[in-house]
């Protein structure tokens, strides 16, 4: 029973989309008919600017922050609790039920998560994340390195072995879905951070 409120709860709260209601709001768009087609951070920086982007990656990340530090909180001895919470939230962004399953990439709501099962090393990997980011002008290099670095800290961390596993799902999920963004760097036609802030 349990496991079962953890998933459900959280995916519910994943399936909040701000990047989808402020993009309706601002410019009466649907955020996944635009530019990467992707109803998340990066895409509505590009679409309405930084500011927005901020904004949107800001909620985001609450909402994978805040169900993991309550079940965290409820839990304290069970990391696969704790993990299964930010999974579930996590998928409820990617897939959300209400926009046909169709959400964003998961990138900052997994960032939220992150934070609240490992603070002091993840606030190390956001500063790390923004000097790559600033440096290869694209989201989507410190993004990759991210996902990829969190399950084998997690590992040296004394995470239990299926919470590892968990995360190493969302690992290969945002690896799947970024694959685009990956092609577009390749061909040279992916939108860059200093193009991001020219929009208002």
């Amino acid at each position: 029973m349990e496991y079962f409120l953890i998933i459900v709860l959280s995916y519910l709260i994943g399936t909040i989309n701000p990047a989808h209601l402020i993009t309706r709001h601002k410019k009466k768009i649907d955020i996944r008919d635009v530019n990467s087609k992707n109803a998340g951070t990066s895409n509505v920086a590009m679409t309405l600017g930084l500011k927005w982007g901020v904004v949107v990656g800001l909620l985001d990340l609450f909402k994978g922050f805040i169900p993991v530090l309550i079940v965290r909180f409820i839990f304290p001895d069970n990391d696969i609790y704790w993990v299964l919470s930010g999974l579930s939230a996590i998928i409820g962004h990617v897939y959300p039920f209400h926009m046909g399953f169709k959400g964003g990439k998961g990138t900052a709501t997994f960032g939220g998560v992150c934070f609240a099962l490992l603070p002091l090393i993840t606030t190390g990997l956001f500063i790390g994340f923004f000097i790559v980011l600033i440096i290869s002008d694209y989201i989507v290099v410190p993004t990759i390195l991210g996902v990829v670095a969190i399950p084998i800290i997690m590992y040296f961390n004394d995470f239990s072995y299926i919470s590892v596993g968990l995360i190493v799902i969302y690992t290969a999920l945002s690896l799947y879905k970024h694959v685009p963004n990956i092609v577009r760097l390749i061909k040279k036609q992916e939108v860059g951070l200093k193009e991001g802030l020219k929009k208002e």
